[in-house]
Order: structure tokens, then sequence, then C-alpha cells
């Protein structure tokens, strides 16, 4: 692997990996060397603060999944038994906290709990240790796939976000610490240096490999189990053989939707996600929402006004 790569981030998730720490501890101890980092994505639930120190002592960087307050996050994340997890979760940021860890915040837009943006942004002003908030799109998987979860309307969606980005600022000029949020974050980094954005994502760049508790290797972890992505197995010999090859094979998989060669935001968006256009292709529709939602953070980026998603609605229609 090494002959293709220069330098790796090894990210543990699931499921939830934290129930398995000693694994995780395995791993990092086999692996480390030059060059490589890791990360572990978490719902915080079962970290208290022996958990926290070996994390800290293991040097990995830490995200934490949050959907919202907690009569939100406990509908959307509950416990195998029906109980909230909010609770839990908020206590392991907390100990993490204790330990001089930072973390990073995921949250997955939904129907459920879009409207509750603004209240997440103070949640975690409060918290104290969490660095900034990444948004995600609800992917037409498990819950979703069931009917369980729904996608938040477009509209609603970019207002949402527009307003959670005012509250993290009117919360800083009161004196708290800034909530940072990734993408803007990312936009205003190529505005200030002039750059383009080259990839939307690792998985469009063909540097992301997932791998399944049986070795099974694919490009995303939205595409994991979708036979036309299989990359090989990890415990065979010859996985790593034209390695670049099958990753670009996979990427060639999946085209822009058409609106997107014509955007004129196309330079700091990057594209659209590519699991989300596979399962919009698959299923003949096209879902505006990461739109919107992209347009809000260039506006907010670039100092503007909420869009005009009138003008945008006509973008995606040609």
């Amino acid at each position: 692997m090494l002959n293709y790569f220069d330098s790796f981030k090894v990210q543990f998730s699931g499921g939830e990996p934290l129930f398995n720490m000693d694994l995780i501890e395995r791993v990092v101890d086999y692996t480390r060397g030059p060059g490589i980092r890791y990360q572990l994505q978490t719902n915080a639930t079962l970290i208290d603060r022996g958990v926290a120190r070996r994390i800290k002592k293991l040097g990995i960087s830490v995200g934490v999944s949050l959907d919202g307050l907690p009569e939100v996050n406990d509908l959307l994340r509950p416990f195998a038994d029906g109980r909230g997890s909010t609770t839990a979760t908020i206590s392991g940021i907390e100990n993490l906290r204790t330990e001089g860890i930072r973390v990073g915040l995921t949250c997955v837009l939904s129907a459920e709990n879009v409207a509750g943006l603004p209240g997440l942004v103070e949640l975690v002003g409060y918290l104290g240790n969490v660095e900034g908030i990444a948004l995600d799109l609800l992917r037409p998987i498990g819950r979703a796939e069931r009917g369980e979860v729904r996608p938040a309307d477009p509209a609603l969606a970019a207002r949402s976000v527009s307003a959670a980005l005012r509250r993290a600022d009117e919360l800083a000029l009161l004196g708290g610490r800034r909530v940072k949020f990734r993408e803007v974050e990312r936009i205003r980094y190529l505005l200030s240096h002039g750059l383009k954005r080259k990839y939307r994502c690792p998985f469009d760049a063909c540097w992301y490999l997932v791998v399944d508790p049986k070795g099974r290797a694919y490009p995303c972890p939205s595409l994991v189990g979708l036979p036309q992505f299989y990359l090989g197995n990890v415990l065979e010999d010859d996985f790593a053989d034209e390695l670049s090859d099958k990753l670009e094979r996979c990427r060639g998989l999946i085209g822009l939707p058409r609106y997107c060669s014509t955007c004129p935001e196309r330079r700091l968006c990057g594209g659209p996600c590519l699991a989300q256009t596979y399962a919009g292709q698959l299923a003949g529709e096209t879902n505006p929402t990461e739109c919107y939602v992209r347009r809000a953070f260039i506006n907010f980026a670039e100092g503007k006004e909420v869009a005009n998603h009138a003008a945008k609605e006509i973008c995606l229609s040609v």
C-alpha cells in the first residue's frame, strides 16, 4: 500500500468501533509509523474517563456523531432498547474534554433535525471542546432506506444552515468560543488563496479504502456491499496490484449530474456527494438539498445574504 500513498489516515468507524477498543489499540500498535494518522468516529456513549485516557495515549483524533438537541437526537440515535443516547454522548464529550481532547462533530441532516441546527450550535458552544461541525446528507441506507428517517427539504435546509451560521457568529460576538463549520472554513481557504476545489471527497480523488470486518474493500463507506464497487480483499496477496486502476474504475462508474458541469460554484463546491449521486441515478431522481446547502455555505463564506433559491432551482432544472 505504501507504494501508492505517501501517507495514510486510518479511521475506525462502524457501527460503534469502541465496542472493541482492544482491537483499535492492536491496530495502532501494529501500524504506527511515519505518515500514519488515526481517527475515530464514534457516538461517544462508551467514552468514560478510562477510555478517554486510552484514546489520548494512542494519539487518535476523535469525531463524534450528534444530530441535534436531546429531544431530536434521542429519536434519531436511540440505544437498542429505545432509550435516548444523547446524555451518554454529551458525557463522553465531557470526558474527552477533561483529558484535553478536542473533537469534531458530525451531524446528518434530515427532515427530523434540520430546523434545530441553531440549537445544536448553542450546545456545541457550551461543551467547549468541539472544534467544529461537519454536516452530512442523509444517505439512502439503513433507517433512511426503510423510510424511518426522511431527507430534509432543500429550501428549509439552506435557511436553517444560514441561521446556524449566523448564530455561531452571534455567540462569538457575545464572547463565546467560535463554533466553526468545516465546509465554510474550507471555502474561505480556497477564496483566500485563489484556489479551486479539485475533488469532492477522497473517493473522488481515488484516495479512499473502506475495509469491512472480513477484509472486503470498497472506495466509499456508502457503497459497501455493492458488488460493482468491490475492490477485492485486503487479506489476499495480490490485493494491491493495480489498486489505482481499480479505484479509478469505481470512480468512473458515477457521472456528475448535468447541471454540475455548468454551475459557477463548482470551483468552490467540488461537486456533489458521489454516493448520493449514484443512488439518485439508480432511482431516476435528483435531490437538490446538497446544492442548496452548499450555496448557503458559499454565500456565507463570501459575505453574501441567503441565496435566491428560486434561481438555484432553475439551474437544477436545466
